[in-house]
């Protein structure tokens, strides 16, 4: 993410965060910027709580909780991501290929082969969240 918003972001400009943030952390920092609380009711329905958390710290240079797991699928295409593991599986092909995010920030070294219980811990628990967050069947189908 690009952040501008020179009145407010402390941390050196021009500078990279190790932050690791996620589209699901966009809510909880939007709710912090605008000074309000997420809500747990709208229109009489209860609202899903959020998962994410504010990036708002970064913009101060501060550290902020980290994501020990990070799951998504779009368009078929999906990963797992564990510490610095990524397991990642294209649209249209099941071939599933493993990453280490420290030493290959690019994903270009599929380490699968050499790693295989990793790969099956990985699929593991991308499958579980699958199930508990409602993945499929994709709406209207």
């Amino acid at each position: 993410m690009i952040a501008f918003w020179p009145k407010h972001i402390t941390k050196e400009r021009g500078k990279f965060s190790d932050c690791v943030g996620h589209v699901m952390d966009f809510m909880k920092t939007f709710c912090e910027l605008a000074e309000i609380t997420y809500p747990t009711k709208f229109a009489g329905h209860d609202t899903t709580p959020s998962s994410g958390n504010s990036l708002v710290p970064t913009f101060r240079g501060e550290s902020v909780q980290r994501h020990r797991e990070l799951y998504n699928e779009h368009f078929g295409a999906r990963y797992a991501r564990m510490g610095q593991c990524k397991l990642v599986s294209l649209a249209n092909d099941s071939t599933k290929h493993l990453y280490n995010l420290t030493s290959d920030k690019t994903e270009t070294t599929d380490l699968s082969s050499r790693y295989p219980e990793k790969v099956r811990e990985l699929d593991q628990l991308w499958m579980k969240w699958v199930t508990t967050h409602q993945v499929f069947p994709k709406p209207g189908r």
